[in-house]
């Protein structure tokens, strides 16, 4: 029998409404800034796709369904300039959406007493969200009463179903205990998740899930979080390409130096002057000063026009 080697990376095709992103700013990077800002997913972030080159086995409008050509897990990122405006670095995290609910009850199943699991009011949730094991593969974390959350302590959702209460005799006539049955039509979610049972080792001693009032933080695992550091900078490597290489005009009257740009634009102006002895008349420094307003009389083509 042969044996190979398989790849295990799955391309993500989450959707961009289960997608939060957050970013901070900060001039450089001696200067610290922990407050986080929320950029709207659907608005900066887009889908990819696929090349339409038809396929026989798979006929498809894609004017009419655009998402069955989707390139999975390549998204377009786009900046508004209109808040990526100052010179600095911007921190963006990509990560999945989380969703802050309570806990309504920690429960077991009617016909199955041994499965206990957290219970979930559907209205708390996302309409997309209330169907049977639209929560399968969710992450849930808990947070302490002061808000902070509990480090370390994660569950994994492995099925979500709509559930009722169902009041069965337990023991004795007089004990009894909430137990839920499967209902489509119910208000509530069950949902078991792993781990949950107790070890061969311990077998009276539950592992926690949870319990009643809790407030847990849901977020789906469809793709790893994502840190982008994006610097922007006043030169670009073609800028200072024609700072040194580029076209320049020095004002010997006037004591101007003018750079352009390919296009023979005025990218920066500097004043050059002299500063000398009050004594001796002697040169002591020269000076490159840059100017706030440009002298658009440095026109390249109207100088060099007018010289030949």
């Amino acid at each position: 029998m042969a044996i190979g080697t398989f790849g295990i990376t799955r391309p993500a095709d989450v959707g961009i409404e289960d997608i939060d992103i957050y970013y901070n700013y900060t001039p450089n990077r001696e200067t610290l800034n922990d407050t986080m800002f929320k950029l709207e997913a659907d608005e900066v972030l887009s889908y990819t796709y696929l090349p339409e080159d038809g396929d026989e086995n798979f006929d498809v409008d894609f004017e009419e369904n655009p998402d069955a050509n989707i390139l999975e897990g390549l998204y377009n990122l786009r900046l508004p300039s209109e808040i990526f405006d100052e010179l600095g670095i911007y921190t963006i995290y990509i990560k999945p959406r989380m969703i802050t609910t309570i806990i309504n009850d920690c429960g077991v199943l009617s016909a199955l007493p041994t499965v206990k699991g957290v219970v979930l009011n559907v209205n708390d949730l996302p309409a997309e969200l209330r169907e049977n094991n639209a929560l399968q593969g969710y992450r849930i974390e808990y947070l302490t009463s002061n808000g902070s959350k509990l480090r370390n302590v994660v569950r994994y959702v492995t099925t979500s179903n709509r559930v009722e209460p169902s009041d069965d005799n337990v023991g004795n006539a007089t004990q009894k205990a909430r137990r839920y049955r499967f209902n489509d039509s119910g208000t509530l979610l069950f949902l078991q998740v792993t781990p949950s049972s107790s070890s061969d080792v311990k077998p009276n001693a539950l592992p926690y899930i949870g319990n009643v009032g809790d407030v847990i933080r849901i977020s789906n695992t469809n793709f790893s979080p994502v840190v982008l550091e994006v610097e922007m900078v006043e030169n670009t490597i073609d800028t200072i390409a024609n700072i040194i290489a580029g076209e320049q005009i020095k004002d010997v009257q006037n004591g101007i130096l003018t750079y352009y740009d390919e296009n023979r634009e005025i990218t920066k102006q500097f004043n050059l002057y002299k500063i000398k002895s009050d004594i001796t008349n002697d040169d002591l420094f020269e000076v490159k000063e840059k100017r706030t307003n440009i002298r658009e009389d440095q026109n390249f083509d109207n100088i060099t026009d007018d010289v030949n």
